[in-house]
């Protein structure tokens, strides 16, 4: 580093990685459980694309590296700040540029460079919480490691060989005066890159667009883009021979905080204290020990901009906001009579007969979820008549999922490991793409919610299902990367923060997720369920999670909670939600309408106590009126309406009351008891 740059260092970090969770849900085979309900998913795992050596192991359905092994394996991934296409005979790099529109904010793929691994084919070999490998054979064998936040993009070549690097671009000067194996080439659109042949081969130009190299080449070659002048070439140049091959995210946790750490692994022999990697603005607000490069300017991503950091131990916490069953607020002696009256009318509501209740996981879970808060907001209030009945229709509904004999059966997915429905199993637009696994946390977590109830409350039923009910909250949040029938933590990124929903579908802007409150209930749901079965390891583990995925929601979904600076005015001038967040892109939009309301109260559904997570008192009042206001009088149904208004509780209680008392129809997961119950018992900050 110059003498120019410095290093801002707080406390470090010396233990080693932690160990995986030892704790798990059940241990018992899936197979063992559900018998003959066992099914092959008619979209197979792709051998072509995924090394045998993985087979016997859960392969991860939701993951950020999920392009690599779905369809054609040709849509790129999003190792931020660069996305890459790993493709038969060559590795593909982009650092992606904004397109800023009103209603998106996408990056631009641009083939920046290739570099030429001639007939290689190329496979997944190894994959860990926070990186993936791919590996190539043929007349050349390389690596190439794909980690979350490397500054740099990398290629390990193991056998001497010649090949070049190529760009879609001019190439407009080479400057190989900065060290053996060292060019810093210029191109034509105006960016400058930081390329290394680590075993010194020189570099020169051949033509407009194409490097070649004057040796044979072997090692790591790499490739970085220089957003500033000297101080950034030289922070990259005293890291460019230490390269990042994976990395390990822990959790250690108490009852009021959670110790994050991420430890980046590093090739034998190299120096971890000299990794550069690049962190997102939720790391920036929080780690705690973060050596930061001074001087160098950020790298853009579609998630704001990333800072370059040094150093391979990264460490934050996380408060853990009290939470439980019940609201943050008690209930006053007024707030039970109303719940009374309420609660009576939404039980005696409920539907005896099965065949009145929806087919698909996801709309009959939310039904399940909702009468299961009946029941508890009953027990609450000392309603033990309709506790009891709301308990018997919670019971007689789901036990027919449990058994096997509902008309969409659930079944163990022998090939990709999981529990998916049979239609799903056999159809991928089915049940919302539920045999593909997108969006299993949404569906299972209402599942799991209604499960935990149950163990609260009916304690002796669920002691004789437990095996089977915990294959739900197994299949989405699995804390044990040793289970050999579900992949460890099915949907989060524990670099991202977040969860990702999109499941075995590739697309050109990689892994999505729409809804984070849903995303948040199903973290919710197994914390309680957790709570209330006696697993106090899981739920401690899993309630860590859930604050780490609320911190993202707020940061990277809420414009102007957390940060107002992250998104360009462009889009961000006349709105404060993203209704769907992915890899390289955000969209104000739904995949089931444009109406604002859906693109708010996707966000905001549904309510229970961990609502209060991410419905923070500061961000509602400032975008009442601003926004919210007009988007819960335009919105153009009563269910979507209270969603909107429903956020105003954490302001003003009383307020509230007398706009939802105008609702006369609720959306299928909520009820009149459950909007009053929220806003009685909602945070007031």
């Amino acid at each position: 580093m110059s003498s120019n740059s410095q290093v801002c260092q707080a406390q470090s970090l010396d233990a080693e990685a932690s160990e995986a969770p030892t704790f798990s849900w059940s241990t018992v085979d899936p197979v063992e459980i559900l018998g003959e309900r066992v099914s092959q998913n008619s979209y197979g795992v792709k051998h072509n694309l995924l090394d045998g050596s993985l087979a016997a192991r859960p392969i991860p359905t939701n993951a950020w590296w999920e392009n690599l092994i779905v369809e054609n394996g040709d849509q790129p991934v999003v190792t931020a700040p660069y996305m890459i296409k790993c493709v038969d005979s060559a590795v593909v790099i982009c650092a992606p540029t904004a397109l800023n529109q009103p209603n998106f904010v996408a990056s631009i793929w641009h083939d920046d460079w290739k570099l030429a691994l001639p007939d290689c084919r190329r496979k997944v070999i190894a994959f860990d919480n926070l990186s993936v490998t791919v590996g190539y054979s043929g007349p050349i064998t390389a690596t190439v490691p794909l980690v979350k936040g490397s500054v740099f993009a990398t290629v390990i070549i193991e056998n001497p060989t010649m090949t070049t690097l190529t760009t879609i671009h001019a190439i407009t000067n080479v400057d190989t005066n900065h060290g053996s194996g060292v060019s810093i080439v210029q191109l034509n659109n105006g960016t400058t890159w930081f390329i290394y042949c680590e075993c010194g081969a020189a570099m020169q130009q051949s033509g407009m667009s194409t490097l070649t190299f004057a040796d044979s080449v072997h090692g790591a070659v790499r490739l970085a883009l220089v957003n500033s002048g000297d101080q950034e070439i030289t922070a990259l140049s005293l890291a460019k021979d230490v390269v990042p091959i994976g990395g390990k995210a822990s959790i250690q946790t108490s009852e009021d905080s959670a110790d994050f750490s991420i430890n980046w692994k590093v090739r034998k022999g190299d120096d971890a204290n000299a990794l550069l990697m690049c962190a997102l603005p939720h790391h920036q607000h929080s780690l705690t020990n973060a050596q930061w490069v001074d001087g160098a300017e950020e790298y853009w991503s579609s998630k704001g901009h990333m800072r370059m950091v040094r150093g391979s131990h990264w460490y934050w916490f996380e408060e853990i906001e009290p939470l439980g069953f019940s609201g943050q607020t008690p209930l006053t002696e007024t707030h039970k009579d109303k719940l009374l009256t309420l609660v009576k009318a939404d039980v005696e509501a409920l539907p005896a007969d099965t065949g009145a209740l929806p087919p698909d996981p996801y709309f009959f879970g939310k039904a399940l979820a909702r009468a299961a808060r009946l029941a508890l907001i009953a027990d609450e209030i000392g309603d033990i008549d309709s506790r009891d009945l709301a308990l018997q229709r919670v019971i007689a509904w789901l036990e027919p999922w449990l058994a096997g004999t509902n008309s969409n059966r659930l079944v163990y997915d022998t090939e990709w490991k999981g529990y998916c429905t049979q239609a799903g199993l056999s159809d991928p637009g089915a049940d919302f793409g539920q045999g593909r696994y997108n969006d299993h946390h949404f569906h299972y977590g209402y599942f799991v919610y209604a499960a935990a109830v149950l163990s609260k409350l009916s304690p002796n039923w669920t002691k004789s299902r437990l095996d089977v009910l915990d294959i739900f909250v197994r299949d989405y949040c699995n804390p044990s990367d040793s289970d050999p029938a579900f992949p460890f933590m099915r949907h989060f990124d524990f670099f991202e923060g977040h969860s990702w929903a999109a499941g075995l579908f590739a697309f050109a802007d990689s892994r999505n997720q729409e809804s984070t409150s849903e995303a948040i209930n199903s973290y919710y749901a197994a914390y309680l369920y957790a709570l209330a079965t006696g697993r106090h390891d899981i739920a401690q583990y899993v309630r860590a999670v859930l604050q780490l995925e609320a911190r993202a929601t707020r940061t990277y979904w809420h414009i102007g909670d957390v940060s107002s600076d992250i998104y360009p005015t462009e889009y961000s001038h006349d709105k404060a939600i993203v209704g769907i967040l992915w890899s390289s892109k955000m969209d104000f939009a739904t995949f089931f309408g444009a109406n604002p309301e859906f693109i708010y109260g996707i966000q905001f559904m549904p309510y229970v106590p961990a609502s209060a997570l991410i419905l923070k008192k500061t961000w509602i009042e400032a975008i009442w009126s601003r926004y919210l206001l007009a988007v819960a009088d335009g919105a153009q149904s009563d269910p979507w309406r209270e969603i909107i208004e429903l956020s105003y509780a954490v302001v003003e209680k009383e307020h509230t009351l007398t706009r939802i008392s105008r609702i006369t129809n609720h959306d299928d997961g909520n009820s009149a008891s459950n909007s009053y119950y929220w806003v009685a018992t909602a945070p007031i900050e």
